[in-house]
């Protein structure tokens, strides 16, 4: 029962979190992470995903899937009646490490419920030259693993970073 417990509680705090809102939220307090990483760069939206394939391949990592979050909410939002464009464009990698994974599950076998690793490349409407790269943490309900969940938040953050400085230079 505790095993269960203890997950429960924190998807009940995420919960908690996305309701109340960053300010409020009992679960992301002074000295806790944020959940999600969000940065962006002025640029061109299909440039941005280009390099995000460079970096991910430069790294020889395997793109799993693609999901055309933007098109789908444009295309089923019609058929709700609700028109609202939310994004100018918006779609999410997953993408596998075959040694980054291992390191981790090797930690922890429940640590599959990260993988595949994701990150989200996409515009706001009306604000298509700022385009936003981000991707969720590795939060677990205590330290342990602490050293290869890092690895895989490292990776992740060097990507975006690559991308990043490509569109700067």
């Amino acid at each position: 029962m505790k095993k269960l417990f203890a997950p429960l509680t924190c998807l009940f705090l995420a919960l908690v979190a996305v309701q109340a809102g960053p300010c409020l939220s009992p679960a992301f307090g002074a000295g806790q992470k944020e959940p999600v990483i969000i940065r962006s760069v002025h640029g061109d939206f299909d440039s941005v995903w280009e390099d995000l394939n460079t970096a991910l391949g430069d790294r020889g990592l395997v793109v799993s899937s693609v999901s055309h979050v933007g098109e789908m909410l444009e295309r089923t939002g019609k058929a709700l009646g609700r028109t609202r464009k939310i994004f100018g464009k918006a779609k999410v990698v997953e993408f596998c490490s075959a040694v980054v994974s291992r390191d981790m599950m090797e930690t922890d076998p429940h640590f599959i419920a990260f993988c595949p690793y994701q990150i989200a490349v996409y515009t706001i409407q009306g604000e298509e030259k700022k385009v936003y790269l981000s991707y969720r943490r590795l939060i677990w309900n205590d330290k342990s693993g602490q050293a290869a969940r890092k690895e895989v938040e490292d990776l992740l953050d060097g990507i975006v970073t690559d991308v990043i400085n490509m569109q700067t230079e």
